[in-house]
């Protein structure tokens, strides 16, 4: 039996996907929220596994990965948002599907994360790869740190590079603290740097930040 958790702003997303999964024997409704706060109290309550999650906040995937990264989140996006996408897989989403997605498709999703896959539709993996290349032209093939950068980090970076603190970061580019620190976090972590000085210094070495 797989745990399912539910979460969408729109009542009309999520008494579709409710009554999807309830067609499914398979399938066990733990519960659905209209907060996305609230499926962190859920997790924290109750064994889930797979969590459907329709367009949630940005600082809210970070903060789901962070606190739950032993359950697989599959989310779903507007078609037309490559940098949500983008961001969401970096924040460790198993599946991204668009908010059209067809009820097998749905299933097929959830059967494949609870089985250590990542799907990903056809249809918005060009857009995916087209947003990573505006990125820098995804560079050399012995860059792969450049690479896993996002373009909203790749902004935070040109703030850091500034020696900008994360407060003003998140003034300048209109996110939340929380967002802000998590960036800067992930960049740390994707660039291999203990600080944020040798994290500037390696992407300065990538080519990603001009000091």
């Amino acid at each position: 039996m797989v745990a399912i958790a539910i979460f969408s702003a729109d009542p009309a997303m999520r008494r579709s996907l409710e009554q999807l999964l309830r067609e499914d024997s398979t399938f066990s409704i733990i519960g659905v929220v209209d907060n996305p706060a609230a499926i962190s109290l859920l997790i924290d309550q109750n064994h889930v596994n797979v969590v459907l999650a329709d367009v949630p906040p940005r600082e809210q995937l970070a903060d789901w990965r962070i606190r739950h990264n032993q359950t697989a989140f599959v989310i779903f996006v507007d078609g037309a948002d490559e940098e949500y996408s983008l961001n969401a897989l970096y924040a460790g989403a198993r599946a991204i599907l668009p908010r059209a997605a067809k009820p097998d498709e749905i299933v097929t999703a959830i059967k494949a994360v609870t089985n250590g896959l990542a799907v990903l539709p056809s249809e918005l993996l060009p857009m995916l790869l087209s947003g990573a290349s505006l990125v820098g032209e995804l560079l050399d093939d012995n860059d792969a740190d450049r690479a896993r950068l996002t373009p909203r980090e790749l902004e935070v970076l040109a703030a850091m590079a500034d020696g900008v603190s994360n407060k003003a970061i998140a003034r300048r580019l209109g996110i939340s603290f929380h967002t802000a620190k998590f960036h800067v976090a992930a960049i740390l972590a994707k660039l291999n740097a203990d600080s944020r000085t040798e994290a500037v210094a390696r992407a300065a070495q990538l080519g990603l930040v001009m000091l």
